[in-house]
This record gives structure tokens, sequence and C-alpha cells, in this order.
């Protein structure tokens, strides 16, 4: 049976990423759509029916899925891979937060030592005018002019400016720390964001196979009783709703779309989280 293709992704201003998709498509787009961070109020949702004329069947175009390349994970190893991503994400967040606050005490200590050389640079020019002031006074009166100056310390001033240009080559240091962090980081993110998918991906195969020992059953299941008219059992109301799949309605299919999004949620926090948990 063929899952039918009537979802869309919208934003939050109404602009429509993919249409015409299946819910299963709809949560791979979303997942990527996620992970770029640029599309905000990003929901998946039904598409309205266009209206059909008797015996029309409507036209879905042909759309194909395209899945992201997951890492080399070993199967039935996913969720300890998950676990691995989620330790090293959880220590790459922890080492960004603590660099991005070195960066912002740094910033405040540069300030800092900038302000004390400004001071320090104001305090020894009006130290020179001072000095200028005396010396104009003396030559006016015809003193020597070497004896009518005083030496002036400059000390301060290069201390002070010592100390601004190490807070800055610090600065400096930590700024390229924190780029490096934050790579890390956005690594990390998409390592988990993989993982998670492969998890994922897991459990629907895990679904398949169950699903298809329930189809073989059901098949002859139903064989059974439809070859049964043929020898007189007759078809009863009860069995002909028995033999016949109905296709899930877009309501369904919306509601486990959005679980799916629940589940994926949860596994970023806990490789432990389960499917059937997502009620």
């Amino acid at each position: 049976m063929m899952e039918p293709a009537v979802f869309r992704i919208v934003d939050g201003s109404g602009k429509v990423h993919y249409q015409n998709i299946t819910s299963t498509q709809a949560d791979a787009f979303m997942s990527l759509l996620l992970a770029g961070g640029q599309c905000p109020g990003l929901r998946s949702e039904p598409m309205a029916k266009p209206p059909q004329t008797e015996g029309q069947a409507m036209s879905i175009p042909h759309i194909v899925a395209t899945a992201t390349p997951l890492p080399n994970i070993e199967p039935g190893k996913e969720r300890d891979a998950l676990r691995e991503a989620i330790d090293a994400h959880l220590d790459a967040s922890a080492r960004l937060d603590a660099v991005n606050q070195a960066v912002e005490r740094a910033s405040a200590f540069v300030a800092a030592r900038q302000s004390e050389m400004d001071a320090m640079t104001a305090a020894h020019r009006s130290e020179i005018e001072a000095s200028g002031v005396n010396l104009a006074e003396a030559l006016k009166a015809g003193c020597a002019a070497f004896e009518a100056s005083r030496l002036i310390d400059r000390g301060a001033v290069l201390d002070a400016e010592v100390r601004r240009d190490t807070a800055g080559a610090a600065l400096e240091h930590l700024i390229a720390e924190q780029v490096e962090s934050d790579s890390a980081y956005k690594a990390a993110e998409t390592a988990v964001r993989l993982a998670v998918m492969a998890v994922k991906r897991a459990d629907v195969a895990v679904m398949v196979e169950r699903l298809e020992a329930v189809k073989a059953e059901f098949t002859a299941l139903a064989t059974a009783i439809d070859a049964g008219r043929f020898s007189d059992v007759p078809m009863t109301i009860r069995a002909q709703d028995a033999i016949r799949i109905d296709e899930p309605g877009t309501g369904a299919i919306s509601e486990t779309a959005a679980r799916w999004h629940r589940y994926g949620a949860a596994l970023r926090d806990d490789a432990d989280a389960s499917w059937e948990g997502m009620q």
C-alpha cells in the first residue's frame, strides 16, 4: 500500500518549502530544515484536498525522497553511537560555554586596561603641558632651560601600555579558541542529529520486519477466508470487513508524524528513549 503524498512543510511566514509529500518525506525534510535553523515556525501539515469529480483520481507528482547520509554505524550499535554522540555534544557545549565566558571576561579586562592606559596618557600629557608652562616662564625670565625643566617619567604609561597589549594578546588567543570550540560544537551537534536519525531508521527497519510478518499472516488468512466462498462457506459482513485494509487518514498520519518529532527530540537527550514511550 502506497503512503499518500498529502503533506506539506510550511514556515512561520507561510512560505511552502515542500508539498505533495508523504509523512515519511515530511519527517526527513523537517529534520534537514530544522538542523539549518533558518526557518522559524516550521511545521508539517496535511494539505487541503482539491475538489474532484466522480471517478477522477487526484494527480500526485513524482517526488524523489533523498536520505541524508549517515555515519558508518554497525547495525545494532545505533544507540551506543548515539550515547557517544550525546556525551561528546555535552563536552563540546561545556567547552564552548567556558570559552565564551572567558572571552567576555577578557574583553572586559582589555577595556579596563585601555581605560587605565588612557588615564595614564592623559596624566602624562598634563605633566608635559605644566612643565612647558614652567619652561616658558623660565625662558622669559632668562633662566637656563635645563634648570627650569624637570624630568617627566613616562614609565607608568609604558607599563599601562604593556598591560593593555598583554590583555589584548590573551583576548586574541581566547577568540581563536572560541572559533575552534564553536566549530567542534557544530560538528558535535551534527553528529547527534545523524545518530538520532540512525536510531529512528533502525526502529523503522524493525517495524518493517514486523509488518512483513503480519502482512504474510494477513495474506494467508484473507486468502483462506475469501476462498471459503467456493467451499460452501458464506462470506459474512464481518469477514468482508476483516479482509479489507483501510488506508490511514491524514489526521492519523499527522498525529504519528508529530509523535516521530517528539521521539527525535527525546533521543537528543536520552539514548534510551523509546518509540513506545512517545504516546
